[in-house]
């Protein structure tokens, strides 16, 4: 592609040459030996025609510096064959003796031959010859389609590097991909009203692939995305060194196109995912600071009651008003859980680290949940005689604390003892929460300590809850660098173990 006055440069000398030849060499008779006149004329044919086939031979191996790699292969496969030509021109012209040697004629041929598969290569090269060529970038291929599917982090970020691979792929050198909903996603070598034209001009036609040539333009290959909300097209289109696509390029396009239409709708979902989170996470901080007014209120009142501010209490409610408090603590913990988990989904839960021991705060668990605890259960307090030495936030760890021994006291409908053991194993103190009760599948331990995750059994589907609790209480925990974990056996009941460091210096 040269300038048009180049070009008209070009074919000015080439037909003075022509003629030049023609008028010098006509009038000689055959098997005569041309003078010096003419052997100037053929010489000047030889080295136009030489440079003609020259400049595009140079051309095409500056060209593939930086061309995906079949298109770089097929570039320098044609600039060595037409160089193999002109070199064996020029030389079997102007040897001279040494060109008329055995040897010399002998690597004249080979030279002539080598350049037919070479040129050949250039053309249409066979498909093992693409798949040697592709071998050393399939694992760069591989990485970019994992890429796409797993890390691209938003829709424009995504369909970017998915252009950059359909270019490359093809050898195209400009394109473009559009969403569903008409707009440009990505582009490439196109500027951005040069885009917008080409996503209205050409067919964006979902269910098929489309290869053409629109009428004075480059050619262009279409290929729709069945995305999820609605149609989009991924568009790459030819250049200088691409006039046409053929049915390779075509064939690897559509192949890489799904995972392309795979990693949009991932990012898509994953956006919808984010924005329900966030959503029920505003949900949970809203709802739980309005409970928050009426159930101080409610404890008030009754902690008034109790102390006769109101007057004198009759023995009846005398009876009721530690359940009462102890139920209104316990919406009061639940709303709390409510508020924690969505500071935690915003990272902004701090804590308020003091020296404490282990059993203290046990204790002070054990103690808020006795009102709790009807006839049928009894907590028991068991540990090592010398002190748990621990800093940690005390309002946070005995939410952990009296967490797990209100599951233990819910999840055993029938009854039986509830045992706290505290104690040390090697740096860490260790609070073992052990019920008789009914248990939990292997299957659903997976979910045990997922947010709002609750085990569907016929035993505990009366059992009022929110499912953040124990999804909490590990947070909380991790938070402190501990945890909790969990063992249990259907029918026989289960073990759960907070885990925190022991107080620095005390190890």
């Amino acid at each position: 592609p040269l300038r048009p006055n180049v070009l008209w440069l070009v074919a000015g000398l080439l037909a003075a040459v022509t003629v030049f030849e023609l008028a010098v060499t006509l009038p000689n008779p055959p098997g005569t030996h041309p003078d010096a006149l003419q052997t100037l004329a053929i010489l000047a044919l030889v080295l136009a025609w030489s440079g003609c086939v020259a400049e595009p031979t140079l051309r095409f191996w500056i060209a593939s510096i930086g061309r995906p790699v079949v298109q770089k292969a097929r570039l320098r496969a044609l600039s060595l064959g037409y160089a193999g030509l002109v070199a064996v021109l020029l030389f079997a012209g102007f040897g001279g003796a040494a060109a008329s040697s055995v040897p010399s004629r002998i690597a004249i041929q080979l030279v002539a031959l080598v350049t037919v598969p070479l040129l050949w290569f250039g053309f249409s090269p066979p498909a093992w010859l693409r798949r040697l060529w592709r071998e050393p970038e399939e694992e760069a291929l591989r990485e970019a389609i994992q890429d796409l599917l797993l890390f691209s982090p938003d829709r424009e970020t995504l369909a970017r590097r998915a252009l950059e691979w359909a270019l490359r792929l093809t050898g195209g050198d400009s394109g473009l991909i559009v969403g569903a909903d008409g707009d440009v996603l990505a582009t490439a070598g196109l500027s951005g009203k040069e885009a917008g034209r080409l996503a209205q001009e050409l067919p964006l036609r979902a269910e098929e692939l489309v290869a053409f040539g629109p009428p004075g333009g480059p050619a262009a290959i279409v290929h729709g995305l069945q995305l999820t909300d609605g149609s989009g097209s991924l568009i790459v289109s030819s250049g200088r060194f691409t006039p046409i696509f053929g049915s390779d390029e075509v064939g690897r396009l559509r192949l890489y196109a799904a995972a392309v239409t795979a990693g949009l709708d991932r990012v898509v979902l994953t956006e919808r995912i984010a924005a329900l989170e966030k959503t029920k996470s505003e949900f949970l901080n809203l709802a739980s600071h309005e409970l928050r007014g009426p159930i101080t209120v409610l404890r008030g009142y009754l902690s008034m009651a109790a102390a006769g501010a109101l007057g004198p209490v009759p023995d009846k409610l005398q009876a009721v008003l530690p359940v009462l408090a102890a139920k209104t603590e316990e919406m009061k913990s639940l709303v709390e859980q409510m508020i924690d988990a969505a500071r935690l989904e915003e990272g902004k839960i701090e804590l308020k680290p003091v020296h404490a021991d282990l059993r203290d705060l046990v204790r002070e668990a054990v103690a808020n949940m006795r009102p709790l605890a009807d006839e049928r259960h009894q907590l028991v307090v068991e540990g090592s005689e010398q002190p748990v030495p621990v800093e940690v936030d005390r309002d946070r760890i005995g939410t952990v604390i009296t967490n797990l021994i209100s599951n233990a006291i819910k999840y055993s409908p029938h009854g039986g003892e509830v045992v706290c053991r505290v104690g040390r194993e090697r740096r860490l103190g260790k609070v073992e929460v052990i019920d008789k009760g009914v248990g939990i599948p292997a299957a659903d331990m997976t979910r045990l300590f997922t947010r709002f995750g609750r085990i569907d059994q016929p035993e505990t589907r009366s059992i009022q809850g929110t499912g953040l609790g124990l999804y909490l209480s590990r947070e909380l925990a991790r938070l402190h660098g501990g945890d909790v974990t969990a063992r249990s056996q259907p029918g026989h009941g289960s073990t759960f173990t907070l885990l925190v460091p022991v107080r620095e210096g005390e190890a």
